[in-house]
């Protein structure tokens, strides 16, 4: 059984994690901020997103693009100044803006769900938007069953699709097209976040399944990590070292929804 250590705690929904400067930066969703944490450390709140946050990442040049969930938005925010609205698309989404990447060439892609999450029923609508500051933003990629976690690995996107349970595969244009889509594994749960460790290898945590599955560069399944009782949302890798975001969701006597969040760690060398 894989060891597990404690790094942060006090989080709704941790998603989307990011290693940069030396600190873990996380969306914390239902908690709307964006945080920095360093180990030993409370989580510092960097930023207030009143609309959500959903998706983030560093571009090569250090900014930090973001999506917003609640509103069709996608900002740039440099530390020290105030964000910057670069795209509102208003009701031009199918349900909301979920997890994003931004690849080396300026490009970022974002994914849109094609449903509310536990609102409506599961349909295979979702798109992923290709978005550049000096280029705008289109749609590149349809019918993906609820675009989640990213990563890019040379000129391929490679992308969760949480309710098609697999992770697909598509070759990037230098203009942000996405194209030569392929299946590049089947999984036994709904994949949410995903990253991508210094082996090459894949970890996808399974979020309702409770688990984190690592996978080969080519797709086979290797090992997991269960973490029973909470809900596994997201992973980063740094080194020989694995972050893993999970929360453990209750339904409260009066109808509504606790959400207890952390982040553990894990040696997987």
């Amino acid at each position: 059984m894989t060891e597990l250590s404690m790094y942060a705690e006090g989080f709704s929904w941790p998603e989307a994690p990011r290693w940069h400067g030396g600190a873990l930066w996380l969306s914390d969703v239902h908690n709307f901020r964006i945080v920095r944490v360093r180990c030993g450390s409370a989580p510092e709140t960097m930023l207030k997103v009143e609309e959500r946050p959903a998706g983030m990442d560093f571009t090569p040049g250090g900014d930090l693009f973001y999506a917003t969930s609640l509103a069709a938005r996608l900002y740039r925010w440099r530390e020290g100044e105030e964000p910057e609205l670069l795209v509102d698309l208003g009701d031009a989404l199918a349900g909301n803006f979920n997890d994003m990447i931004c690849g080396p060439d300026g490009w970022a892609w974002v994914g849109e769900t094609g449903f509310t999450f536990g609102q409506d029923d599961p349909v295979n609508r979702g798109r992923i938007l290709a978005f550049h500051p000096d280029h705008g933003c289109r749609v590149v990629a349809e019918g993906v069953f609820f675009p989640n976690g990213m990563v890019v690995v040379g000129d391929r996107l490679i992308v969760c699709e949480t309710f098609g349970k697999r992770l697909s595969s598509f070759r990037t244009g230098a203009d942000g097209a996405l194209d030569d889509r392929r299946v590049l594994a089947e999984l036994p749960g709904h994949p949410d976040g995903l990253c991508r460790d210094a082996r090459g290898r894949f970890w996808v945590p399974l979020l309702f399944e409770e688990r984190f599955v690592c996978l080969s560069g080519t797709g086979e399944m290797l090992s997991d990590i269960a973490v029973p009782g909470r809900m596994a949302i997201a992973c980063a890798s740094q080194g020989e070292t694995l972050s893993l975001c999970m929360a453990a969701v209750d339904k409260l006597p009066d109808g509504s929804v606790r959400r207890t969040g952390s982040v553990l760690t894990a040696s997987v060398g």
